[in-house]
């Protein structure tokens, strides 16, 4: 009988740690690279909104404010770009 192989996997180095901390006005965070195009923050924005809108702190939004003001609300949820 054959004796049975291990398969190898490939091992990928840790990814560094990035620096992302919370504060009175949002979530923020420190990333390599170029300065994403005005078409990317919005597709972040979009992307953030749709997380927030999965999440528990929608159904409490939803609860507190209505449907029509967390969806107001929901809106001023972006992705931006600080010096």
């Amino acid at each position: 009988m054959p004796k049975s192989r291990k398969r190898k996997t490939a091992r990928r180095p840790n990814p560094p740690q990035l620096p992302v901390w919370t504060e009175d006005d949002g979530v923020h965070a420190i990333l390599p690279g170029e300065q994403p195009s005005p078409e990317e923050l919005e597709a972040l924005s979009h992307r953030y909104q749709e997380q927030v809108r999965h999440s528990p702190i929608w159904d409490r939004m939803v609860e507190e404010f209505g449907p029509q003001e967390a969806e107001r609300i929901l809106l001023k949820f972006k992705a931006e770009v600080r010096p």
